[in-house]
């Protein structure tokens, strides 16, 4: 018994926890857009979704048998063996969201509790293959294969079927509203809303509402027999009221629908997801007052045949225990919404990938990006060429944007894309959850909602040539993870599950104080992420204040803060190269990697201000643009140091002679002299000193002649080893690369300066 006490105080514990984790993960799905079309402040957007969520909590209780007896035959266990799959799959969950969290990855909860109960089920069916049956029942009949093999296919059918219907409808949108929509369609504005907010009505119907606790009430028989006229009374009830509102006060229609929506899709939410979060610990609990209810004192014989049966549904309202669980779950989710930062990194993720601007791109392109793109791009081309000029002129001023679409909306300025768009993710995504329920075909939401947004974005020509790969490269990331999903998420319960059943109670608390250090890790790896992409500026502002001002201070802040850094990685890298320092080094590389990446992603943000310049500042362009590769190449000459010589040591190849560290000891001292000076001049704009900084570059240039010099002499008298001779000379051409770049950069920023007043 001592495990079975220690498995259930524990299972609640980790239901806190695995709360916390999917719900950061899982929020996406009703956030993304809203916070995308900037349709309210953030904290009222999250207030909307908090009333959806608390609602929906209490319409949970019938999915909540799903746990118990969904994926597994709950007969078929022991109740100690019961409780060694819930605590296998409660680790397993909150290890495997909490990376997905930590990467920004939207996955799965629904997809990885199934695989997780698959995946425990069978390691018990390992452990006790020696037994011919268990309690009457085959062992190979402990788990519902079929319904993991509808479940496959039914995510399979949705990510492809998700992406094309929401291509189509956004297309179709585009082309009746096109992006020049406020004020105008009052009309068919409230007639499509109306529309829009009875899909979203069915889809609570059908998915929330369906099978809850109001299952026998009188009432909700009546409303599920006669839906079909509620539902024309809905459409007619809100038409009428989007028309009153767009004609008496020019109301964005779309707004409402999306903010509608988010409500509606926060409680169906919390209606079908809870029970990937708090299902197993309930059922657990229930497990235990039963059993001790029944006098029994051998926990391993004790069938579980009652948890077959739908006690939660049918007594939860006479069960304060369970309200209140139920009520605390749905605290614990609101306060995750607003306070968790993961859960705002996973919403970024899916925003960025549908942005109409263009910017830092997170992803980098694979070749299976360029392949579809390429390809794409022929057909594109080949559809285009068959159709007649005046159709194709008629499709393009369509989608011709206003000026006034890239003004930032909000408090967090940028608006990722109109609310036009964000109503047809809401909507599609609404009646593709809706059909799938009414057909029994099991759908992830967040499959469906992801994928509906990106084949929107793709349809609204959010991926440009300038981004298509990149983000193409990003959806096919994700997908991939998902799939990854389903195999840690069965792998990892299979491994715990025998780890449990072997090691009892002790492995039990083990293997939890293990769960709770890599979460510590995790969050320390992801405040530090956090810290990178502050930096970076990810979020790609499309600045309003688009003066010369503004261009001259931030660009000086740019190139400041960037040869700071590049002093700072130069010396160390040297440093490391002189010690023989493999960690010293590696840190020097990852940080120029990082410099590389803030440099690119300035230059980008600069260009993009620059470009909303008026023609007065023409003249100063070509001084601004100079400035900026200048910078660019800099970095990239640090970053071909740092990584030849980190690759030289991990490899454990010789370091330098004492002759040599003596030389590379003075070049340091040199070089960062100059460096320090440099950075002075920039901050104080003390352009009158360049002259002397040219001299001190002539200097350091002649320096670093003479020891070129000397190490092609070591190398005619034999003491020049190749593999070092080739990294030394390489670090003096770079370095030489370093000084004239830098020099060039303090000047055309000096003439930026004064062709810009």
């Amino acid at each position: 018994m001592t495990f079975i006490w220690i498995a259930v105080i524990l299972l609640g514990l980790m239901a806190v926890a695995d709360l916390i984790v999917g719900v950061s993960n899982d929020a996406v799905n009703f956030l993304n857009a809203a916070i995308g079309s900037k349709v309210a402040n953030r904290r009222v957007v999250y207030w909307i979704a908090a009333t959806g969520i608390i609602i929906g909590v209490f319409l949970s209780v019938g999915m909540m048998e799903v746990a118990r007896k969904g994926v597994i035959y709950p007969s078929s266990f022991g109740f100690t063996d019961l409780m060694v799959v819930f605590i296998a799959v409660m680790l397993t969950d909150i290890l495997l969201i909490d990376g997905f969290n930590t990467l920004g990855f939207p996955t799965s909860t629904t997809v990885a509790v199934v695989f997780e109960l698959l995946g425990g089920a069978l390691a018990l069916s390992f452990i006790k293959k020696g037994q011919a049956r268990i309690d009457g029942v085959e062992v190979q009949n402990l788990i519902n294969t079929d319904k993991a093999f509808v479940i496959l296919a039914g995510i399979v059918l949705s990510i492809f079927l998700a992406f094309i219907v929401g291509m189509i409808v956004q297309f179709v949108s585009r082309m009746i509203f096109t992006f020049n929509y406020k004020n105008r369609f009052k009309v068919l504005f409230a007639i499509v809303g109306g529309i829009s907010i009875t899909a979203i009505v069915f889809m609570v119907a059908k998915k929330a509402l369906g099978g809850s606790l109001f299952g026998d009430a009188q009432w909700f028989i009546m409303a599920q027999q006669y839906l079909p006229e509620l539902l024309f009374g809905v459409f007619a009830l809100s038409t009428f009221v989007f028309l009153f509102l767009g004609l008496s006060f020019n109301t964005d229609i779309p707004r409402i629908v999306v903010l509608f929506g988010t409500f509606a899709l926060a409680m169906s939410f919390a209606a079908n997801d809870l029970v990937n979060f708090i299902g197993l610990p309930l059922a657990a609990l229930e497990s235990l007052k039963v059993f001790l209810a029944s006098g029994s004192i051998d926990p391993d014989s004790f069938s579980m045949d009652f948890l077959s049966s739908n006690f939660l549904e049918k007594d939860i309202l006479k069960d304060f225990t369970y309200q209140s669980i139920l009520a605390f779950a749905g605290v614990v989710m609101i306060i995750t919404m607003f306070y968790s930062r993961k859960a705002k990194g996973v919403t970024e993720t899916e925003v960025y990938l549908g942005r109409q601007s263009v910017g830092y791109e997170r992803f980098e392109p694979s070749y299976l990006s360029k392949v579809i793109v390429r390809n794409f791009l022929q057909v594109h081309h080949a559809i285009i060429s068959l159709l007649p000029s005046k159709l194709v002129n008629v499709l393009d001023s369509r989608y011709k944007r206003v000026e006034s679409y890239d003004a930032s909306g909000g408090n967090d300025r940028t608006l990722y894309f109109d609310t036009l768009r964000a109503s047809v993710n809401l909507v599609v995504a609404s009646i593709l959850i809706s059909i799938g329920t009414y057909m029994r075909v099991p759908l992830s939401t967040t499959f469906v909602v992801f994928m509906v947004a990106m084949g929107s974005s793709l349809a609204d020509q959010a991926w440009g040539r300038e981004s298509a790969v990149y983000r193409v490269s990003g959806v096919l990331t994700i997908i991939g993870g998902w799939f990854f999903t389903a195999c840690l998420a069965f792998i990892g319960a299979f491994i715990f599950a025998y780890i449990i059943w072997y090691g009892s109670w002790p492995a039990t608390i083990i293997a939890t104080a293990l769960v709770l250090y890599i979460l510590f890790r995790t969050k320390r790896y992801y405040n530090s992420r956090l810290e990178e992409k502050k930096a970076l500026k990810e979020e790609f502002n499309e600045e309003t204040e688009t003066n010369m001002d503004f261009l001259v201070e931030s660009g000086g802040e740019q190139i400041r803060r960037n040869l700071l850094e590049a002093s700072k990685i130069y010396t160390l890298a040297i440093q490391g190269f002189i010690d023989e320092d493999l960690r010293q080094l590696g840190e020097a590389n990852s940080k120029a990697d990082k410099l590389r990446k803030y440099a690119r992603n300035g230059k980008s943000q600069m260009f993009y201000a620059y470009s909303k310049m008026n023609e007065d500042g023409i003249d100063s362009g070509q001084y601004f643009i100079q400035a900026f590769d200048y910078l660019t190449e800099l970095v990239n000459c640090l970053t071909g140091i740092t990584k030849p010589l980190y690759i030289h040591f991990e490899n454990h190849h010789k370091g330098l002679n004492a002759e040599q560290q003596s030389d590379i000891r003075e070049l340091l001292d040199q070089v960062s002299a100059f460096f320090n000076h440099l950075v002075h001049i920039e901050k104080e704009h003390k352009y009158a000193l360049i002259g002397d900084m040219v001299i001190k570059q002539n200097f350091l240039l002649g320096f670093l002649e003479e020891l070129r010099k000397n190490q092609i002499k070591r190398i005619q008298s034999g003491h020049g080893r190749t593999r070092m001779s080739i990294l030394y000379l390489d670090l003096l051409a770079e370095t030489k690369n370093i000084l004239l770049y830098s020099i060039n950069l303090l000047k055309s920023h000096r003439d930026f300066i004064g062709a810009a007043k």
